[in-house]
């Protein structure tokens, strides 16, 4: 029996890969690694590291990240660097935190523009 491959309506798009999950290809490209090599080296399942590279809507953790930084041999700083594709906020923050603002709202005024997720109020609960 022959297969075929499933219909698509028409203006169907495929889901574009995140930024992150794009790095990750390039690394893995660069360093002539498979998928299936990173997932070894990194300790992490075969199908999650798939989810995270064929659409990225995976609920990351820090340890997926310090998993694959240390699967794809990245310094610290290059692991900052996949944290930042991963959560683009966290950008901001370090922003923050190097020139000190030790503001919120400040912080929260630079996601904002941005379209990223605002940092939360303690006084919320």
């Amino acid at each position: 029996m022959a297969y075929r491959k499933p219909k698509q309506s028409p203006g169907y798009k495929r889901n574009e890969q995140s930024a992150l999950a794009r790095q990750i290809q390039a690394d893995l490209q660069k360093l002539g690694m498979t998928q299936k090599e990173l997932a070894t080296a990194s300790g992490m399942p075969e199908a999650r590291l798939s989810r995270i590279l064929r659409s990225g809507k995976v609920r990351l953790t820090e340890q997926d990240i310090n998993q694959l930084a240390l699967g794809l041999r990245k310094t610290t700083a290059e692991r900052d660097n996949l944290r930042y594709l991963a959560w683009p906020e966290l950008y901001e923050i370090d922003k923050a935190l190097k020139r000190r603002d030790g503001c919120v709202f400040l912080v929260n005024c630079e996601l904002a523009e941005q379209g990223l997720p605002l940092l939360g109020s303690n006084f919320e609960e």
